[in-house]
């Protein structure tokens, strides 16, 4: 069936005809392709012929088709005609009979096709509409919603939502739908100078469409006389003669200059301002004052003054009594310019001017384009009036069956002089970005070397628009969505056309390990064949929304947050690229949320959005999440598996235009809104497996399995895995959904779902799930022997006879017991931690139930543990920890453990995203970071990763948790752990946390503070007292405060120790000179004195 992946969706159709099927226009290509396969007359080579015959048909006649339809269209045309008649003539008997209290029944509505928005024009379909309701006596009161049951669902929705006045009155339908498709009087003007007789139409076609767009134009602008008529034919006549710059400098009212005395006053008014600018500015050179030099009216029209009038040339009839064409002998001509040599008609009909680069030139614009399954970086040049394949793209296009026609052009080169040369030409689809342009396509077979060109005809048909000072282009309907020019590459590449981009499809070394050559030839050739989807960009897609219901709460909005200079260049630089992309524009919007800049992995920067406020207002949306447990239950093991992840999936789907408000982010440099979904937003999750879980819905024959944006497709053979992943790529391209080729991975047999390896051998889980159990060192003293006795103790519930094996161990830590490592405790530690990675300690996620994460922090390692489960029944699903890097090490205590959540978060994405989370630390500041103010640095940053997975801190002391501090805190690491010395700091002499707070209670205003953060009633001055910053760690109070520029909480300092901290920072010789200011800054950045 694989064959039937070449045929358009109406080659399809016409095949399942001419099987005896029944087929109806809505059927899907994969569902025709179904119903011709079971066909009773299905036998595959008969099958194949047949459609060969039909795809042959389609490329062959195209002329022969449009003649039929024309000759249809006609005969449609004649019996509505006659139907008409026919009516009129019924009406007429009717009312002659008088009976005229009663009407016929007229079926109007089989009277007039339903407007295409495509092939009709709007302007046009309304004069036949009120013709044929004229005609068919229809009263105007009714006009409106005849016409409405005629339109598109999506533009008859537009004249819904206006006044039920206005949706009846049909004259403000029609100007609304003229306002719709910008048929304004001016529009009219333009049709009417510039429209062009169709092909397939007779002259009489085109005079009434000419004159439709006549009575257009003078309507709109009100023309009733012949006094105002004549006035806009010399208007129009005079604003043909003004120069571009001219109608530049006036564009914005350049369409109501319709007077004639208006008009010329401006137009001399800018001469005189710009002849009197040019006078002042203007300074001749020494030597100059005998050169002729142009006025500004000789500038602008120069057809006034003669060309090289100081040197003017001898008159033809001087130079023809010298010359002689030496191809027929014809006096006063040379051959390229001879009449009779070259005939007018032929060139000027195969004239092509071509001002274009050569080879050793580096161009421009350069833009990605694919032609068939032939893509490639080509060069658009305007000094091209056609389109012209390079040599290689030419040889490419003829081995794969393109028909080029042999012909004969004269090229006008960029010198003015001309050239006959023999060309080919054949009509081409060029895919660019998401679209499809036909054009014809020219080849020049003696140009050995040249580049593939795209004319100025491609760039009108396609809409382009070059913007050479930006270096970049956009199509004319989207001017906000501009895509950068492409690098330059070597151009023996550029001129291949088939090997640029087709490399980075093909399969790698990595994947397929298991095909034979054969196989993979096969692969690389289908990834080529769909390399448009994964190429980034294009339009979002069309089966998903993103909706922000907030319900009746008023807008939120929040001032934006500091940024150093060079955090600004970066931030701009983000704007522009998202800008360029049509991810954001500009706006004026109630709604403000604060952003920050976050890193990548890969050095560069993501832009943030601090969604909090608003999801704090957003009722949620319930769709579900697949369970984890199921997706791996479902998992089979296959020969042949591929993974696809979707590019920056969530851009890929568009915020609801009636939302889009919301989404507002403020910056420095203005106030800015998502087109596209965001990450952050509270139910961004939910709308993405909404649409994975639509497009799957298409893929019934195809064994596929999807978790947000990772999706698997499972094979039992080869040839049903080609099949299959060219049935899940031509499902991606109808929902214009876009991968990432980087993280897809094909053909493979072993790949990584969902934190487990799928194999052709079974689902074995991931080493890394517990190889931070499997390295714990063995213990070489009491303290290490204790902290792994305190792990596996948080587990003895699930390990039988738990305190008969774990005795050699515990007896090393009673007192007065010399330390003895040997075979009875190595086997108990070893049967303790693999008691700890085996069933029933780890289990398999349950996805109808929270996520647990324990993290921990120590000075050169982070922990983390994921759980299930509440009170003696939690259980472990995976174990992780890492040493710090370096600069890691420097950080305080509070960013550590934010890291180390932020980390954790990361690392077990797969199992916690959109689901309840419950993060355990022992370091109770954590729990202020999500409601920090105005934060900034790393820990705002972070505390915006932690905010989208919209998680629950909650404090646990450190003797309960002691998985992640384990963990946290590996002993005897293999690898040096190298000590870096960042800084001195000299301080009052360290002091217990006893003591402190002990200094603290003797302070009669903190006493109070700490009395009621310590009392379970918490009375009513505790609200007061947590909204001025004040929090409690380890019984000591601190304070933080938003606007000292720190990110730690503040000592608040007892009233008697004040003096001795002033002293520290001041009088002690290593207390450094910083003056009284900085001094300040130095002591307000650590320590808070209340009063």
């Amino acid at each position: 069936m694989a064959f039937l992946g070449k045929a358009r969706k109406e080659d399809l159709i016409i095949l399942a005809r001419e099987l005896g099927e029944e087929v109806t226009p809505n059927l899907k290509i994969i569902d025709l392709r179904n119903l011709i396969v079971a066909s009773t007359n299905y036998e595959m080579e008969f099958v194949k012929e047949l459609l060969n015959t039909v795809i042959s048909q389609r490329t062959e006649e195209p002329e022969q088709r449009k003649l039929e339809l024309e000759i249809e269209e006609r005969r449609k045309r004649e019996e509505r005609e006659f139907e008409l008649e026919k009516l009129k003539l019924q009406n007429e008997s009717f009312n002659s009979a008088g009976n005229g209290s009663s009407r016929p029944k007229i079926d109007f509505l089989s009277m007039i096709p339903k407007f295409d928005q495509v092939n009709n024009d709007i302007s046009l379909y309304l004069i036949l509409f009120e013709r044929q309701a004229q005609a068919a006596d229809v009263p105007k009161e009714f006009w409106a919603s005849h016409l409405l049951s005629l339109l598109p669902y999506e533009i008859a929705q537009l004249v819904a939502r206006e006044d039920v006045g206005i949706s009846r009155d049909f004259e403000k339908v029609k100007s609304l739908l003229l306002k719709r498709y910008k048929l304004t009087a001016e529009k009219f003007r333009q049709l009417f100078s510039k429209h062009c007789k169709s092909p397939t139409a007779t002259w009489k076609d085109f005079a009434y469409e000419v004159r439709n767009y006549f009575h257009g134009w003078i309507s709109g602008l009100d023309i009733s006389t012949f006094d105002q008529l004549k006035e806009l034919i010399i208007v129009d006549q005079i604003k043909r003669r003004v120069p571009p710059e001219v109608r530049e400098h006036y564009i914005d009212e350049w369409s109501q200059l319709n007077n004639v005395e208006k008009l010329t006053s401006k137009l001399d008014d800018y001469d005189a301002v710009r002849t009197k600018r040019d006078f002042h500015t203007s300074t001749p050179r020494k030597g100059a004052e005998n050169r002729a030099y142009p006025t500004l009216k000789q500038k602008r029209y120069p057809e006034q003054s003669p060309k090289f009038s100081e040197n003017p040339k001898p008159e033809k009839k001087e130079n023809r009594s010298t010359l002689t064409c030496y191809g027929c002998g014809k006096p006063g001509y040379i051959k390229a310019k001879c009449p009779s040599c070259t005939p007018r008609e032929k060139s000027s009909s195969n004239s092509i001017t071509l001002y274009t680069c050569h080879a050793s030139v580096s161009p421009t614009a350069l833009l990605d384009i694919r032609i068939g399954d032939i893509h490639g970086r080509v060069c658009a040049d305007t000094g091209a009036t056609r389109s012209i394949a390079g040599e290689l793209m030419f040889n490419s296009l003829r081995e794969r069956g393109v028909d080029f026609q042999k012909m004969e052009v004269t090229m006008v080169l960029a010198d003015g002089s001309q050239t006959n040369m023999e060309a080919y030409t054949a009509p081409v689809s060029i895919d660019i970005e998401g679209r499809t342009v036909p054009i014809e396509m020219l080849a020049l077979p003696k140009a050995k070397g040249n580049r593939t060109l795209l004319g100025t005809d491609f760039l009108e048909k396609s809409g382009i628009v070059l913007d050479l000072k930006n270096k970049s282009w956009y199509f004319s309907d989207k001017p906000h969505h501009k895509i950068y020019f492409r690098e330059d590459l070597d151009v023996n590449s550029l001129q291949a056309a088939g090997s640029i981009i087709a490399n980075s499809c093909q399969l790698r070394e990595d994947e397929g390990t298991t095909l034979t050559p054969e196989q993979r030839k096969k692969m690389s050739y289908l990834l080529e064949k769909f390399d448009s989807i994964f190429k980034p960009g294009g339009d979002p897609t069309p089966y998903a929304e993103h909706h922000i219901n907030t319900g009746n709460s008023p807008p939120v909005a929040g001032p934006p947050y500091r940024m150093n200079p060079a955090k600004r260049e970066l931030l701009k630089k983000e704007l522009d690229s998202l800008l360029a992309d049509g991810i954001i524009e500009e706006c004026e919007s109630p709604y403000a949320s604060p952003v920050v800049l976050v890193p990548k992995p890969n050095g560069s920067m993501r832009l943030c959005v601090d969604f909090r406020k608003l999801n704090a207002t957003t009722i949620a949306d319930t769709y579900p999440l697949p369970r984890m447990d199921d997706l791996l239950t479902e998992a089979k093991s296959t020969a042949y598996m591929s993974t696809l992840d979707l590019k920056s999936g969530y851009h890929q789907i568009k915020v609801h235009e009636a939302d889009q408000d919301k989404t507002a982010f403020i910056c420095p440099f203005g106030t800015y809104k998502y087109l596209r979904m965001p990450f952050g937003l509270r139910n961004a999750p939910a709308t993405f497996q909404r649409l994975i879980d639509r497009f799957r819905a298409g893929l019934k024959n195809v064994f596929a399995l999807s978790y947000l944006d990772d999706i698997i497709i499972l094979s039992e053979t080869f040839d049903q895995h080609i099949n299959d992943l060219q049935i899940v790529f031509e499902r991606l391209s109808l929902f214009k959904l876009h991968a990432n080729r980087e993280k897809c991975h094909f053909a493979c047999d072993r790949v990584k779902y969902l934190g487990h390896w799928i194999t052709a051998n079974g689902i074995e889980v991931d080493q890394e799930k517990v190889s931070a159990i499997q390295k714990i060192p063995v213990p070489t003293n009491v303290k290490e022997a204790q902290s792994f006795l305190q792990t596996c103790s948080w587990f003895r519930r699930y390990v039988p006879n738990f305190a008969n094996i774990a005795r050699p161990l515990s007896n090393l830590t009673k007192k007065n017991v010399q330390w003895f490592w040997g075979p009875e405790q190595q086997d108990a530690f070893e049967t303790l931690r693999k008691s700890l990675i085996t069933p029933p300690v780890l289990k398999q996620p349950d996805g109808s139930k929270p996520f647990r994460i324990r993290t921990d922090a120590s000075s050169y390692a982070l922990g983390a543990v994921l759980t299930q489960g509440e009170g003696p029944e939690e259980h472990v699903i995976e174990y992780a920890s890492r040493l710090l890097i370096p600069a890691e090490r420097n950080y305080s205590t509070t960013e550590l453990e934010a890291l180390a959540v932020v980390w954790a978060l990361e690392k077990f994405r797969g199992y916690v995203e959109s689901q309840e989370i419950i993060i355990a630390s022992d370091h109770q500041p954590l729990k202020w970071i999500m409601s920090i103010k105005y934060p900034s640095g790393r820990l705002a940053r972070w505390a915006l990763q932690i905010q989208s997975y919209n998680p629950k801190i909650e404090y646990t002391p450190g003797k309960a948790n002691v998985l992640a501090d384990m963990l946290s805190r590996p002993t005897n690491l293999n690898e040096d752990v190298p000590c870096d010395i960042f800084a001195v700091s000299a301080d009052f002499p360290v002091r217990k946390s006893k003591d402190i707070r002990q200094e603290q209670l003797k302070d009669e205003e903190l006493k109070k503070i700490i009395d009621c953060f310590e009392n379970s009633s918490k009375d009513e001055n505790f609200a007061n007292w947590t909204s001025r910053g004040y929090l409690m760690n380890q019984g000591i109070l601190y304070r933080y405060s938003p606007e000292v520029e720190t990110e730690e909480a503040q000592l608040v300092v007892p009233f008697q120790e004040r003096e001795r901290v002033l002293q520290q920072y001041h009088d002690v010789p290593t207390a450094g000179h910083y003056g009284a200011e900085g001094t300040y800054n130095k002591v307000a950045s650590r320590y808070y004195f209340p009063g």
